[in-house]
């Protein structure tokens, strides 16, 4: 039986890994600028000026209710230069900054139930922070696939719903 030549994967595999946008902001300050608006019309039928305040208010809230929507975390391997690349914003306008592979010291999987899967979480453990990635369908796959292509060990930790099973992993021998 044949092993798979792990190393052979590794420079060509390209990871890119991106949330969402964050939709309790957008509902927030989305909320906040309907009810500006709403000030504002009922200021207004009323002949009252301070109505236009509330019309600065809702377009500010009406702004940051967009850039929300439009804002998103990208976490990048960028395995030939051996760094991660982390992105924090629109397409145009973004912060971005690097991680070296060689700061990278763990890949963490917490599983908090057997039959949930979009429930765990997956971090990375740098040496002086901690990274969490996007939430996925496949968790056990994505982690083993960032601890494989920066070359760490992956630490799985599972919760209480799992039983037995967790007890039996510990008595696997050792290599």
């Amino acid at each position: 039986m044949t092993r798979l030549e792990v190393n052979r994967l590794i420079p060509r595999t390209e990871v890119s890994l991106r949330t969402g946008p964050n939709w309790t902001g957008v509902v927030f300050f989305g909320t906040l600028s309907l009810l500006h608006i709403y000030i504002a019309t009922t200021a207004f039928l009323q002949q009252r000026w301070e109505g236009f305040m509330s019309w600065v208010f809702a377009g500010a809230f009406a702004i940051v209710a967009l850039i929300f929507w439009r804002a998103h975390r990208e976490l990048a391997l960028q395995t030939p230069e051996k760094r991660l690349r982390l992105r924090t914003g629109t397409r145009r306008f973004y912060f971005e900054r690097f991680i070296a592979f060689s700061q990278v010291r763990d890949v963490r999987l917490t599983l908090v139930h057997p039959k949930h899967p979009e429930d765990a979480t997956i971090e990375i453990v740098c040496d002086f922070e901690v990274i969490e990635c996007p939430p996925t369908n496949i968790p056990r796959e994505e982690a083993l696939c960032l601890a494989m292509n920066i070359g760490v060990g992956l630490t799985k930790v599972y919760s209480n719903a799992f039983g037995p099973a967790a007890e039996r992993l510990d008595q696997l021998p050792r290599e």
